[in-house]
């Protein structure tokens, strides 16, 4: 993994990157928390799933308001602050006793969770555009990496500690500690200047077709974090000491793909990359819904290679569009795919409730394959060139094509 080994070579670029990994740390730790929560409020998984949307809503609100602060003050500077507010709606939820103010804490602990995604993209955006360099995909690997160690250490923590709030408390504490080293590295970074055009109206347009496929994978991706422990217990009826590792799988995978994302995104260009990317992970999806543990957990890791360099190269198409500011763009992406991220679980548990489990994950092949079909579509539109095609594309999918080359070959009586 290059990638990876450029990022602790380089300081400045670290600093931004380990950003995400404080972002994934918090998150994942409230996902361990759920349960507890939960039982605490007394509430079924059907109310808590409910609860979460109200996240989605306050994300929502954010979308045009943090763009003018992020202008205002500078993308640096606001995602500093962003992470020290989004660290104090942490402990909302915690504080919840009962379900209205659970519904009120996630509400504003969703508007600081998309207030600090919009800054963070915005900056990983303007040092990719200002320094002339690819580090979208890997900085996202540091969220992956993250929610690695959240996921492996948070249970553990919570069985130690039996306290959630001195739990979260010191984990915040690290992360301000280690940040107030750190911002130095990114702190007075910002984007370009406003420029005043007439063609305002026209700004979400280009964006329409990226932000859909980012949200696609978000819905996707946040079913998977909330629901694949579940999955794994109650359809596939693994053993609940092994059920954390399709999580575990997926987030591996995450890792993996996004170190090694910004290289590929060079060679192949975003809409090729995510073509192909899509593919994988609806490959992921078929081996999830065979009904055996070791196909699911496969499918999981597998999903987690597709999905892993999607959203950075959303993201990465976003800050380019012609005529829309990185600040503009990014924000309108970020809003977007975490509403997306948020309101996943809430869809999936819905389904679940009215049929199974079995038929959500059978709902979330279909979907992703949108996602497929629409950068197919934007790359046949927009291709690239083709030379050094097999070489440049990972193992499975030179496979595939290769089968698909010799089943049309095969299955034409006229072909010679």
């Amino acid at each position: 993994m290059i990638s990876i080994k450029f990022f602790f070579q380089n300081k400045k670029y670290f600093a931004s990157a380990f950003l995400y990994s404080c972002f994934s740390l918090i998150f994942s730790t409230w996902v361990t928390y759920i349960p507890h929560i939960a039982e605490k409020i007394g509430i079924t998984e059907g109310r808590i799933g409910k609860a979460i949307f109200f996240s989605a809503l306050g994300a929502f609100f954010m979308i045009r308001i943090c763009r003018h602060f992020i202008d205002r003050i500078g993308v640096g500077r606001y995602t500093y602050f962003a992470l020290i507010i989004y660290c104090i709606c942490f402990f909302g939820p915690f504080l919840a006793h009962n379900y209205v103010f659970l519904c009120i804490s996630l509400f504003i602990f969703g508007m600081a969770s998309s207030s600090y995604a919009i800054s963070l993209n915005s900056l990983t955006a303007t040092i990719e555009k200002q320094d002339g360099i690819y580090i979208m995909s890997g900085s996202h690997g540091f969220w992956s990496l993250g929610g690695m160690i959240g996921s492996a250490t948070g249970s553990f923590i919570a069985v130690l500690v039996h306290n959630p709030i001195l739990h979260i408390a010191v984990l915040v504490l690290v992360i301000q500690i280690i940040q107030a080293r750190l911002k130095s590295q990114y702190f007075f970074r910002r984007g370009e200047q406003l420029i005043k055009e007439k063609r305002k109206q026209n700004k979400i347009m280009p964006l329409f077709v990226i932000a859909l496929v980012g949200l696609v994978i978000m819905v996707s991706e946040g079913a998977i974090a909330d629901w694949s422990a579940l999955y794994l217990k109650k359809i596939i009826l693994l053993d609940i000491k092994y059920i954390g590792l399709g999580y575990s799988a997926f987030s591996l995978a995450m890792m993996i793909g996004r170190f090694t994302g910004d290289s590929l995104s060079k060679k192949l260009g975003s809409w090729q990359l995510i073509t192909y990317a899509s593919l994988i992970a609806i490959l992921g999806f078929l081996l999830v819904l065979i009904l055996n543990p070791v196909f699911a957990i496969s499918g999981f890791f597998v999903v987690g290679l597709g999905f892993s360099v999607i959203v950075p190269e959303v993201y990465r198409l976003a800050s380019n569009v012609d005529g829309v500011k990185t600040a503009d763009g990014v924000s309108f992406i970020a809003a977007t795919t975490n509403i997306g991220f948020l309101v996943g679980p809430v869809l999936l548990g819905f389904i679940a409730e009215l049929k199974s489990l079995h038929l959500s994950f059978i709902v979330l092949t279909i979907w992703v394959s949108l996602a497929f079909f629409m950068a197919f579509w934007k790359f046949k539109r927009n291709p690239l060139t083709a030379k050094g095609l097999y070489v440049l594309t990972p193992a499975p999918l030179y496979f595939v094509k290769r089968g698909i080359k010799l089943f049309h070959e095969h299955s034409n009586p006229n072909e010679v």
